[in-house]
């Protein structure tokens, strides 16, 4: 599959031809000896590759090359989320695409441009320690408040644990990205299924630790806006970055 002429028509109309978090022109005017340049890229927001940035399973191969699915960016910032898809996840560009079609529509006067998104993090947010993880349900509703997270894990995982461990953090990811769409009854499903791979990850000698953190995505037409993010780290019950406390 390839974007077809009329999704890119759509997309660059959309976005005003600028780039879609520091809102510069993508179309280079032409000299008097050479021709315009284009200096944008049409970026995927998840990736269709399985090794690619944002890359999400659970979407249709068919559906990669929707509008949905694609942002505006300069060379720059295309190379920038994808080179941060940690920091830059699904949700976020998601929420860049929107609010810069947005400021499109409000067609502002070129002195009342706003300043460009960003997503500023505070130093007194970031979790010094995560919290050991001691049921699903402590997990679950620490997971439903976030919109992303950052990941990680012992790197010396053989290919059993591998598979088991990265299970469980595939599970998480795709509660947190739905957690606030489920019904009553799927809530429980979800608790039951993370606890469950809590004891399993237990029974393999691993621990799970988890904290959120608090950033905000500033800039463009709207007000500052909060999110949080869940920092969730799988480890070995020996590990020597455990902190206990006294008498554990």
């Amino acid at each position: 599959m390839a974007i077809s002429d009329k999704t890119r028509k759509i997309l660059w109309g959309r976005s005003g031809n600028r780039c879609s978090i520091c809102r510069q022109r993508l179309v280079v005017d032409e000299t008097t000896v050479d021709a315009g340049s284009v200096v944008g890229d049409e970026c995927h927001i998840n990736s269709g590759a399985s090794n690619g940035p944002r890359h999400d399973a659970a979407i249709d191969p068919q559906r990669i090359d929707d509008l949905a699915n694609l942002l505006l960016l300069c060379r720059v910032h295309h190379k920038m989320v994808d080179d941060q898809f940690e920091t830059y996840t699904a949700t976020l560009l998601s929420a860049i695409k929107a609010n810069h079609e947005r400021w499109v529509d409000s067609k502002l006067k070129e002195s009342e441009d706003p300043p460009s998104l960003r997503v500023r993090r505070f130093k007194n947010e970031i979790p010094a320690l995560l919290q050991a993880a001691r049921s699903g349900q402590d997990l679950f509703n620490l997971a439903s408040e976030c919109h992303g997270s950052y990941q990680h894990h012992s790197d010396d995982l053989s290919d059993d644990e591998v598979e088991v461990v990265g299970g469980f953090l595939q599970n998480l990811k795709d509660w947190v990205d739905i957690a606030s769409d489920l019904e009553p009854i799927d809530k429980v499903r979800a608790v039951k299924s993370l606890t469950d791979e809590l004891q399993e990850l237990k029974d393999q000698g691993f621990l799970v630790f988890a904290a959120k953190e608090r950033q905000r995505l500033e800039g463009g037409i709207s007000a500052p806006s909060d999110f949080f993010v869940l920092h969730v780290s799988v480890v070995r019950e020996n590990d020597a970055g455990i902190v206990r406390p006294e008498g554990e």
